[in-house]
C-alpha cells in the first residue's frame, strides 16, 4: 500500500440493501461524513474477505488489461477495490512528477468504475462536466499504459478528447455547466434516429452554481427525455463551494426524511399483490407532492420535473450498482445524488481538497506526509500572485474597493483579498456572467469592484461585458484576466487567446497589459482611480525576475514606451510578448551584432498611435509580438492605425497565434509551435 494511502474502517458484513433502503442508508438521517463511513466502510472488510475466493478473468494489474466495459464487467464485484486502488495508485505515481487534477479524479473512481459496469459507453453516452474528473474514466478505456504522458506534449490531454478516444470521449470538454445540455441533445438525436441508448451527465456540485446547468435541466424537465443527470456532490468545485444553491445540496444531504418517506412509502405500496407498481405510479405523485409539504430539499429538482433519487455513498460499489441499474431501467429524466469524498484515499489530500485540487509534482515524506517539490532556484512569484497583492494593497487604501471572483479564489489569488478584507470580499459561484453584471451594478451604486476571472472563462460574460458594461457608456469595473494566452499543460479549452478580439470591439473599454511584476502593479493601482471600464491581461507564467526599466515610467492612457533603443528593426510587444522581445533583442546583440528597439505598448485600446508612426518611419521592419490570435487582435490593431495614418504596411509582420487551437504542453513548448519564442523572434529579425 502506497504511503498516505488510507486503510477504510469496514465493521461487519454488508447487510442485504435493498433499493430503497440503501437510499437513505437504511432509512437513516446523517450527515455527509456519517454517510460516506457507512456503506462503503462496513462493504471493505466483506469484500476483502470474498476476493480471495473468487475466481477472476482478467489477471492482475487489472488497468494493464482494460480496455473498456468488456474487461470491467468481467471483474468480480468483491475484487473492484483492488481496481479502485490500482486507479488511485496511477494518479498518485504520476501526479508526482507532472501537474495535474488530483483531488476531484481521487473522490470519483468508484463512481467511474460502476458507470463503465453498467454501462456500455461505446453505445451509450457519458458526458461530464467539467472534465477534469476524466482520470478514471481514460483509465478504463484503455489509456492506462499512456497514462505517464498526461498533459505533456503529444500525451494525453487532461480532459476527455475525441481525437484521443473516439469511441469513448464525446467532446473535448473542460468548462462547468453544459453536460445537460449535451446530454439533452444527444437523447433528442437518439430519440429521432431510433437509437436505443443509456445518456449519463456526469455533474459536480460547482456546476450547479451554474445557469446553464439549470436552463438545461428545465427544458429536460419539460421534454421528458430518458436521461439520468449524475450530482456528484463533494461540497468543493475547485475552491470551496458558496452560495445558497450549495446549501441546498448540504441540507440534502444532512437530511433523509424525505427519501425514508419515499422508501417506506413504496415497501408498502409494493406489498399490495398484483397492482403494487400500478399504484406505485400513483403514490409517487403523492410522494412528491409531500416533498413539498414538508419543504424537502430535494424539491428543487422535482420542481424542475426530475425524479430525484439520493443521497447516495459513491464510495459503495454495490449501492452504485444496484441503483444505476435501476435508472437504467426507469424512464424519464433523473437525478441521483451521489456523495463523494474529494481527495479521497490519501490522507493529505482528504484533508485539504483544495489545494490538492490542481497538484503540483510532489514527494511523500517518511512520516506518510506530501509536499510539494520546490525548484532548487529562487522563483520570482506568478502575475496573479502580484496583481492579487496589488488589489489588496489598494483597497486597503480605498474602502469603495471589492473583490470578485467566480469560484476562482485560490486561483486568482483573491483568497489574500478574502483573509484580509473579508466583508469587501464576494465569490459568486461558477457564474461569470453574474459577476460581471454584479460588478456593473455595483460600479452603478458608487462602488470600485475589481473582479479577477481567468481570460478563457471570460468568454461566457461576453454578453454582460458589452450589455451591462460597455453600453452603460463604460461603467468603471476593473476586470482582471489571469491566464491571459498561452497557459500550457490544461490545453485548448483553458488557453485565453480571444479576449482582445471581443473585447477590443466594444466601445468604452481600456485594455492594458504589464511587461513585468513592477509595471503589472502600477496598472491594478492606475486603474481604480479612473472612472473607466479597463481589462488587464496578464499570463500563467512568473514575473521576470527584474523589472525592464530601471526607473519607472507612469503610466498615460493610451501611451506605450520604449524599453530598449536600437535601429532597422523593431519589436512592438504587448504584455507577455515583451519579455520574449527583450530576450530575442539580447540574442541578436550578442551574436549578430544587431541593435533593435523594444517597445512596450503598454495599451491595446486605446493604441498609442503616435509610437507605431515614430516605429514605422524610423525602421525598416517593425514586428508586432502579442500572446493573443492574430485575428483581431493586437497586431490588427497596429495594422488599422497604420491604415488610419497612411502607414506603408508592408513593413509589419505580426506574431502571435495562428487561426488554429494549440495543443496542450508546456507554455515554452507552445510558444515554439507558434513562432513566439526567441529564437524564432531571432530568425524573423534577420530575414
Amino acid at each position: 500500500m502506497k504511503p498516505g494511502l488510507k486503510e477504510k474502517e469496514s465493521k461487519g458484513d454488508r447487510p442485504a440493501m435493498s433499493i430503497d433502503q440503501g437510499i437513505v442508508m437504511g432509512g437513516k438521517a446523517g450527515s455527509a461524513d456519517e454517510l460516506l463511513k457507512t456503506a462503503a466502510h462496513r462493504a471493505a472488510e466483506a469484500l476483502g474477505a470474498q476476493a480471495a475466493d473468487i475466481p477472476c478473468e482478467i489477471a492482475e494489474p487489472f488497468l494493464a488489461h482494460i480496455k473498456g466495459h468488456d474487461e470491467v464487467k468481467r471483474i468480480p464485484m468483491a475484487l473492484l477495490p483492488k481496481l479502485a486502488q490500482e486507479i488511485r495508485n496511477k494518479i498518485h505515481e504520476t501526479i508526482q512528477q507532472t501537474p495535474g487534477h488530483y483531488a476531484s479524479n481521487l473522490g470519483i473512481v468508484e463512481l467511474t468504475v460502476a458507470l463503465h459496469r453498467v454501462f456500455d459507453f461505446r453505445r451509450d453516452r457519458l458526458v461530464l462536466d467539467v472534465g477534469h474528473q476524466g482520470y478514471p474514466h481514460k483509465m478504463l478505456t484503455g489509456r492506462a499504459h499512456l497514462f505517464h504522458t498526461l498533459r505533456q506534449e503529444n500525451g494525453l490531454c487532461g480532459y476527455p478528447h475525441p481525437k484521443e478516444c473516439p469511441e469513448y470521449d464525446l467532446f473535448n470538454t473542460s468548462h462547468a455547466g453544459c453536460a445537460v445540455s449535451s446530454v439533452l441533445g444527444l437523447a433528442v438525436a437518439d430519440r429521432k434516429l431510433e437509437r436505443d441508448t443509456n445518456l449519463v451527465a456526469v455533474v459536480g456540485d460547482g456546476a450547479m452554481t451554474t445557469g446553464i446547468t439549470y436552463e438545461a435541466l428545465n427544458n429536460a424537465g419539460h421534454l421528458k427525455e430518458n436521461m439520468i443527470v449524475i450530482l456528484n456532490d463533494n461540497g468543493c468545485s475547485i475552491s470551496v463551494n458558496t452560495g445558497a444553491l450549495s446549501a441546498t445540496c448540504s441540507a440534502i444531504r444532512k437530511s433523509g426524511m424525505f427519501n425514508s418517506v419515499r422508501s417506506k412509502g413504496r415497501e408498502l405500496i409494493e406489498k399490495i399483490p398484483y397492482v403494487g407498481r400500478d399504484v406505485e405510479k400513483f403514490a409517487a405523485n403523492v410522494f412528491g407532492a409531500a416533498s413539498h409539504l414538508t419543504h424537502s430539499p430535494g424539491a428543487i429538482f422535482l420542481d424542475l420535473g426530475f425524479k430525484y433519487y439520493g443521497p447516495v455513498d459513491g464510495h459503495d460499489f454495490h449501492a452504485l450498482h444496484e441503483w444505476l441499474e435501476f435508472l437504467k431501467h426507469e424512464k424519464g429524466p433523473k437525478l441521483l445524488h451521489v456523495i463523494t469524498q474529494k481527495g479521497r484515499g490519501f490522507a493529505w489530500s482528504e484533508t485539504d481538497p483544495v489545494t490538492w485540487h490542481g497538484a503540483k509534482p510532489y514527494e511523500v515524506k517518511e512520516d506518510g506526509t506530501a509536499v510539494f517539490k520546490k525548484s532548487s532556484k529562487p522563483k520570482p512569484p506568478d502575475y496573479y500572485q502580484v496583481v492579487s497583492s496589488a488589489v489588496v494593497e489598494a483597497a486597503k487604501q480605498d474602502e469603495k474597493i471589492l473583490g470578485i471572483t467566480a469560484a476562482m479564489e485560490e486561483g486568482t489569488g483573491l483568497a489574500k483579498f478574502h483573509k484580509e478584507i473579508p466583508e469587501r470580499f464576494f465569490d459568486v459561484g461558477i457564474c461569470e456572467q453574474h459577476a460581471v453584471a454584479f460588478a456593473a451594478a455595483l460600479a452603478k451604486g458608487g462602488m470600485k469592484p475589481v473582479a479577477c476571472i481567468y481570460s478563457s472563462f471570460l468568454q461566457r460574460a461576453m454578453d454582460q461585458l458589452m450589455h451591462e458594461i460597455s453600453l452603460q457608456d463604460g461603467l468603471p469595473v476593473v476586470v482582471c484576466m489571469d491566464r491571459a494566452g498561452l497557459v500550457g499543460d490544461d490545453g485548448p479549452t483553458a488557453n485565453g487567446v480571444f479576449d482582445l478580439a471581443y473585447m477590443r470591439a466594444l466601445p468604452h473599454f481600456v485594455l492594458m497589459a504589464p511587461k513585468d511584476g513592477q509595471e503589472a502593479t502600477e496598472m491594478v493601482h492606475w486603474a481604480v482611480k479612473q472612472n473607466l471600464a479597463i481589462g488587464i491581461r496578464t499570463p500563467k507564467e512568473s514575473v521576470p525576475s527584474e523589472p525592464f526599466t530601471k526607473e519607472f515610467r507612469p503610466l498615460e492612457l493610451g501611451k506605450g514606451e520604449i524599453v530598449r533603443q536600437g535601429e532597422k528593426v523593431a519589436f512592438l510587444a504587448y504584455g507577455a510578448m515583451v519579455a520574449q522581445s527583450m530576450k530575442a533583442a539580447e540574442i541578436l546583440e550578442k551574436q549578430h551584432g544587431l541593435k533593435v528597439t523594444v517597445a512596450n505598448a503598454r495599451f491595446c485600446k486605446p493604441l498609442d498611435g503616435e509610437l507605431v508612426e515614430q516605429l514605422m518611419k524610423t525602421h525598416d521592419r517593425v514586428i508586432t509580438a502579442e500572446d493573443h490570435q492574430l485575428m483581431n487582435g493586437f497586431g490588427s490593431a497596429v495594422l488599422e492605425e497604420c491604415c488610419n495614418r497612411g502607414l506603408d504596411t508592408r513593413k509589419v509582420v505580426r506574431v502571435g497565434i495562428p487561426d488554429q487551437f494549440i495543443a496542450h504542453g508546456a507554455r515554452p513548448w507552445q510558444l515554439k509551435q507558434c513562432g513566439m519564442d526567441p529564437d524564432t523572434l531571432v530568425a524573423l529579425a534577420l530575414k
